[in-house]
């Protein structure tokens, strides 16, 4: 959940803005008073996978920026035994470590921050996630639902799930041709400098929950997780999505729900109030700074699964930036190779040949042509064909 705090706590201020004159004209007096308050949010692994902390600050309203890492910290798990592991800061702001911890025991995170003030969180305890046992989808007529199943137990009734999706698409139009300035040809592109297939990764920002206790046995069945709307590029050729699965205790269920329902219910009367999102991470000093966030602990659980455009058939989709992407109708000839494709604004796509022999090219612009603009030409490590 990197960063998501921060995503909903910025669309939460400004959907406040915002709704605050949707009955009538009111003009709201916004501060741009910069309250920096520091942002905890992380997820601390017991079975050996990485755990990650992430700090920031709050931005004012009106600042386009959306993420201010805290940097420079001192992170430090801290265990009922004794015992300390250090964190350490893999980017600005976000801090890691791997290790196997106890499930037994208690644990609190102290953070120290470059300006001597210090945080301390709550008394945790690990809590093992069950398994998923069913992560699937089903086609409807208003697309694909993605949906996950699992059972808790005494121990496991609060569930948080995050995900990761990836999938290949194609560019408007597919060009298996570079200009070369060494040798002022065409050439064919190497398996390496491929622009007609890209992956394109998204992690949603949105807030899935689930009590188990709600339901009987503790079984939860096909909670929807992703809906992907009719005519969308994910489904173009391969899609895949990683399902992450965490039980968590009733407070971290609470604070998500808080933040869920201000974001996905703001505006109603009923709503819990901005102010009652805390955390257990709290200062040290008597009087110290707000902190905003909340850190969790235990062993968590995960699946993915791939879909294939044939499972999902028929599936005609629409990608805005191609919409009107269209080869040149004129033939770059061999004599304007250099003046026509030096830039790089444009590339060659088919050739034009006259009875046995290349003449030209007919081209396209970049922007249609080549799928780096929008993604990777990197194979995931984890992808499977």
């Amino acid at each position: 959940m990197k960063r998501k705090l921060d995503y909903i706590l910025k669309s939460l201020a400004l959907a406040l803005l915002f709704l605050s004159g949707c009955r009538d004209p009111f003009e709201p007096e916004v501060t741009d008073q910069d309250l920096a308050a520091l942002v905890v949010e992380g997820f601390i692994e017991t079975g050996g996978e990485i755990s990650e902390i992430t700090l920031s600050r709050t931005n004012p309203i009106r600042n386009s920026e959306s993420f201010r890492p805290e940097a420079g910290a001192r992170v430090i798990l801290k265990s009922e035994s004794g015992e300390e592991w250090a964190f350490q800061e893999s980017q600005n702001g976000v801090y890691t470590f791997s290790e196997f911890l106890d499930q037994g025991m208690t644990f609190q995170l102290e953070i120290t921050l470059p300006n001597g003030r210090q945080y301390l969180s709550d008394a945790m305890s690990p809590i093992i996630t069950p398994d998923i046992e069913e992560l699937g989808f089903i086609k409807d007529n208003a697309g694909v639902e993605i949906f996950v199943s699992t059972k808790g137990n005494e121990e496991a009734q609060y569930f948080l799930w995050d995900y990761e999706e990836d999938w290949i698409f194609r560019p408007g139009v597919r060009s298996q041709f570079f200009f070369n300035p060494a040798t002022k040809d065409v050439e064919f592109r190497k398996t390496d400098q491929k622009i007609d297939l890209c992956w394109k990764s998204n992690l949603f920002p949105k807030i899935i929950l689930q009590n188990a206790a709600r339901f009987a046995d503790n079984t939860i069945l096909q909670r929807e997780l992703v809906r992907i709307p009719n005519r969308s590029e994910k489904l173009t050729e391969r899609y895949s999505i990683r399902v992450r699965q965490r039980a968590v205790n009733q407070e971290t269920y609470d604070f998500w729900e808080i933040l869920r329902k201000n974001s996905d219910d703001i505006g109603g009367i009923f709503s819990p109030l901005p102010s009652l999102i805390r955390g257990n991470i709290k200062s040290v000093e008597p009087n110290g700074d707000n902190v905003i966030g909340m850190v969790s602990m235990g062993k968590s659980a995960s699946k993915r699964i791939y879909i294939n455009a044939q499972d999902v058939a028929p599936w005609p989709y629409f990608i805005e930036e191609y919409e009107f992407c269209r080869l040149d109708q004129d033939t770059v000839l061999i004599a304007n190779y250099e003046r026509e494709f030096s830039s790089g604004s444009r590339l060659p796509v088919i050739p034009v040949v006259v009875v046995t022999t290349t003449i030209g090219f007919r081209a396209a612009t970049r922007q249609c042509t080549d799928c780096t603009l929008r993604g990777t030409n990197i194979k995931p490590d984890f992808w499977e064909d």
